[in-house]
């Protein structure tokens, strides 16, 4: 066991009470984990809040304590610990109601930048849930019905469902060590991967309709308009992303999300190698190799566009040069 999970052990067990936060627009994986986290908190008597910078998605309210999340951090908290967060300003508007450093961060992805004073980063697990899974008991927490439902939710959506290149015989040992206590895989696959609301579907067909294709790369656009037309009121983009990577002979798909403000947000897949977190970290971001974001400012969607795409079209370029030499 390493000197940091032995510290964290430490820090935690010692704590009054512990506020767990995740990540603006809020996957399956951050909603699943900070919940998961939280319970098995209060498994040793703790008490947690738990917060979110941005709403719960309606596919997650099915998880035991979303509806408790908030986006505020209280001021007695006397420690923080963030969860499925590669950096700071990734936690979004609750990086301004932060008191003190972020204690604990626990986190799976290669591009984590060690923000907190006790960082615990596995980049080798599908998902922060898969990690939680091992973790919790090295930090002295225990498992039971709802840290299951939560962590399975993040594992299940992270990987689609167990279809990413990044699951392992690992990651499905540890969903089995989940599906030991009383939870659903089937529900949760249904309700988090299936099951789209009418405006979802609605704005699937916007973007899909928008769709370009141009020697295996692939994108679209998600407007304030086109969402307001149809009365999508969520800040993503209703996995449109996942979508592009249906069509035949697509290497790397792109998503651009226009936000309020100038912000555009941008979402890559790559499924053939080509490392889209380095072209995320290009534009401030970051991920995984196969799946990462980032989000431009003081742009709009055209001008993001067309940098975003030179910048993936040179790294698809650069990758098959290295393929063939």
């Amino acid at each position: 066991m390493s000197k940091e999970i032995l510290k964290a052990k430490e820090w935690l067990h010692g704590a009054d009470h512990i506020c767990v936060v995740g990540h603006e627009s809020p996957d399956g994986d951050a909603v699943g984990s900070v919940l998961g986290m939280t319970w098995a908190l209060r498994t040793i008597g703790k008490k947690v809040s738990s917060s979110l910078p941005d709403d719960v998605p309606a596919n997650f309210s099915f998880l035991p304590g979303s509806e408790d999340i908030t986006s505020d951090i209280p001021l007695d908290a006397d420690m923080l610990v963030s969860v499925d967060s590669a950096d700071l300003n990734r936690l979004g508007v609750l990086v301004e109601k932060l008191a003190a450093p972020i204690d604990i961060n626990i986190d799976h992805h290669i591009s984590n930048s060690r923000f907190a004073i006790i960082n615990l980063v596995d980049s080798e697990t599908a998902a922060t849930a898969e990690y939680l899974v091992g973790l919790l008991s090295l930090l002295g927490l225990s498992m039971n019905d709802k840290v299951a439902t939560c962590l399975l939710t993040g594992l299940v959506t992270d990987t689609l469902g167990f279809r990413t290149s990044s699951t392992r015989s690992e990651t499905l040992s540890a969903a089995h060590q989940l599906m030991q206590y009383d939870v659903s895989l089937h529900d949760i696959y249904h309700r988090t991967l299936h099951r789209r609301s009418y405006e979802a579907t609605k704005l699937w067909g916007q973007a899909l309709g928008n769709v370009c294709f141009e020697d295996g790369l692939v994108w679209t656009q998600v407007t304030l308009e086109g969402k307001a037309d149809i009365g999508y009121t969520a800040r993503g983009d209703a996995d449109v992303v996942s979508q592009l990577t249906a069509i035949e002979g697509t290497e790397v798909a792109v998503v651009f999300v226009e936000r309020v403000n100038s912000e555009v947000k941008i979402s890559w897949r790559s499924l053939n190698g080509i490392d889209v977190a380095d072209v995320a970290r290009s534009f401030g971001g970051g991920g995984h190799q196969a799946a990462a974001g980032a989000s431009i400012y003081g742009t709009n969607l055209e001008r993001a566009q067309d940098v975003v795409l030179d910048r993936t079209r040179e790294a698809m370029h650069n990758y098959r040069i290295q393929l063939t030499s």
